[in-house]
């Protein structure tokens, strides 16, 4: 079964024509390979781009971690300067105040040295100090100080029972402060505090360091991979610390489909592709050991693979260019191979029909050429053989019938006629040399001298023979006019195609109806076509039917006449030629002829050849 389909599979190729083959194959050995070159180019390319966009973002997480631990290194370099202050160092390590004008001079003490760190206001704001003193509730009592304070205010503070006990330093992450402009959000660094020259007092305070998160998010705002990009810092519990977008400070991103795989690898730093609202985003992301934050990148794909995006476009243009190009190529190949084939298939027709004259014209050198020759030399010995056989004992026949029709001399009837008008003339009956020399010219132009195609002037001139010849027959029941534009002089048409419907128009119009009637033909020029028309204001009849016969070819009484001419007119000219009916004003039908106009006809020229010699 298998191999019967297989072999109406290429019995149904085979059926192809070689012009469709030949293009098939070349275009098959031309875009395949093209096709699987570009996109291995394209593939390659790919790997490469995303590499380098993958490694371009790593590089900006990294510099977001220097940018950032050198933040927090310039954050404890503050508190280390307030901490190493001879001033603090003896006021850390001096015993608690005795009354309450102690507790007064240290809280001025101690909020003149921070207010020499501090910088709330203007550019320059970037650090805010704190101190909480421990085993100090009288402060308290005092609110003229706002950097100094006792740590009861903040023990119950999440972020200060989080604090390591031995670290150096801690970032207590991202802090919120109420105010009359909506929540100010900040960066806390916190630092426990001894006193150095009384270890019997080990600690005595805490120092915090607050940064406005606005520096840190102006930070990643000039290092995002993209305009597009997303990019934040966040903590352990998926909490965003540091953001560009004010939205998203102290928001927790653990429904986002990237975060668990996040959460779920290890520290270092790497990239993954996510499915995010129906857009394909790299997620990559720089993990930091302390303080165990995490820096994330967001950003779409599309943004970041422009130039891989464009690669695709001009590879496309060049593919399809060249698809076309090779389209083209194969197209004139398979015509320059089928063409010849096509034309030796036609020719080869023509010789079936019988017509051995036509030969193959065929101008270039190629292999067609010895075929084609050869052919040409063999129709002509066929044509030699035919008329060696056949031809010869045709013409002995048409001879024959020649020679007896040259018996019934033309000359012999003109002089006749000629005579019995001299006799007309001599008897004074001007009447009857009238009619016999309009039957004269009548027969005079429908002999012709054998042609078929003849001057339009002399056809016109038969036909206004015939209406003489019956306007003496009817007397006064027919008038007639005929009009000649001059554009029409010089042109041919068929022998005897307009007296037929002359003819038509007597019998079938003028006969039938009572009283005078009348028939008008109008010769004129439209375009390159010639078109007579013969109207009668006769009994008239129905156009359509008359159409219809002529287009069938059958019809009744005297339409045979009609389809006869309409048959030769398109047979002579073609197909654009003959004869239609149509509606008149008034009573009668109009019979319009059609022809196209034709200055020269051969069969003409040779006659008039022949007359000369």
């Amino acid at each position: 079964m298998l191999t019967l389909r297989k072999a109406s599979g290429w019995l149904s190729f085979n059926r192809v024509s070689l012009k469709y083959r030949l293009l098939l194959y070349f275009l098959l050995l031309v875009i395949l390979p093209t096709s699987i070159i570009s996109v291995t180019i394209y593939n390659q390319s790919y790997r490469t781009i995303t590499d380098n966009m993958t490694a371009s973002v790593q590089k900006n997480l990294n510099m977001m971690e220097t940018v950032l631990l050198k933040k927090f290194d310039d954050m404890d370099g503050v508190a280390d300067a307030i901490y190493l202050n001879p001033d603090m160092i003896d006021m850390l390590s001096a015993d608690r105040p005795a009354d309450q004008v102690g507790f007064v001079n240290e809280l001025a003490s101690f909020n003149k040295i921070l207010d020499g760190y501090a910088q709330p206001e203007g550019p320059g704001k970037r650090f805010v100090p704190k101190l909480y003193m421990l085993d100090r509730p009288e402060y308290v009592q005092y609110n003229f100080s706002r950097n100094v304070s006792t740590i009861s205010e903040i023990e119950k503070e999440p972020w200060y029972a989080a604090l390591p006990p031995k670290a150096r330093y801690t970032v207590a992450g991202l802090q919120a402060k109420s105010g009359p402009g909506g929540a100010a959000y900040t960066i806390k660094l916190a630092k426990r505090l001894f006193g150095l020259k009384n270890m019997t007092i080990p600690y005595v305070g805490l120092l915090t360091i607050d940064a406005d998160v606005a520096d840190f998010n102006a930070l990643l705002a000039q290092l995002k991979p993209s305009a597009n990009s997303a990019v934040f810092i966040l903590d352990e519990r998926a909490n965003v610390i540091v953001s560009p977008d004010p939205g998203l400070l102290g928001r927790s991103l653990a429904d986002q489909p990237y975060v668990p795989e996040l959460l779920k690898r290890g520290g270092g730093a790497g990239s993954f592709d996510e499915e995010i609202g129906g857009q394909a985003e790299l997620v990559s992301y720089r993990k930091l050991a302390d303080p165990g934050w995490t820096i994330v990148s967001v950003s779409p794909i599309s943004d970041l693979n422009g130039k891989l995006v464009a690669f695709r476009q001009a590879m496309y243009v060049v593919l399809a260019a060249c698809m076309a190009l090779a389209f083209f190529i194969a197209l004139l190949l398979s015509n320059n191979i089928a063409k010849p084939i096509r034309k030796f298939v036609k020719t080869m027709s023509y010789a079936q029909e019988g017509n051995f004259d036509i030969q193959i014209q065929y101008k270039r050198k190629d292999e067609f050429t010895y075929l084609f020759s050869q052919y040409n030399k063999m129709i002509m010995q066929i044509k030699e053989l035919i008329n060696k056989l056949y031809v010869s004992e045709v013409k002995k026949k048409e001879a024959e019938l020649k020679a007896l029709q040259a018996q019934i001399n033309p000359h012999f009837l003109y002089n006749t006629l000629d005579s019995i008008n001299w006799i007309a003339l001599r008897h004074d009956v001007p009447d009857i040399s009238e009619m016999v020399t309009s039957l004269s010219d009548f027969f005079r132009y429908s002999l012709s001298k054998g042609r078929s195609v003849i001057p339009l002037e002399d056809e016109l001139r038969q036909v206004g023979s015939y209406l003489a010849i019956h306007k003496f027959r009817f007397k006064d029941k027919l008038d007639y006019a005929i009009r000649v534009d001059p554009e029409v002089h010089g042109h041919y048409t068929v022998k005897l195609v307009l007296q037929p419907l002359v003819e038509n128009a007597i019998l079938h119009g003028i006969e039938k109806r009572h009283g005078k009637g009348r028939i008008d033909v109008v010769a004129r020029k439209r375009g390159d076509r010639i078109e007579i028309e013969i109207a009668d204001d006769g009994v008239g009849a129905d156009p359509d039917v008359l159409n219809a016969r002529l287009e069938s070819g059958t019809g009744e009484d005297g339409a045979f006449g009609t389809i006869n001419v309409n048959r030769r007119l398109k047979q002579t000219f073609g197909e654009q030629a003959g004869i239609r009916y149509r509606r008149r004003e008034g009573p009668g039908i109009v019979v319009v002829a059609t022809m196209p106009a034709v200055t020269t006809w051969e069969e003409n020229e040779d006659a008039q050849d022949d007359h000369r010699r």
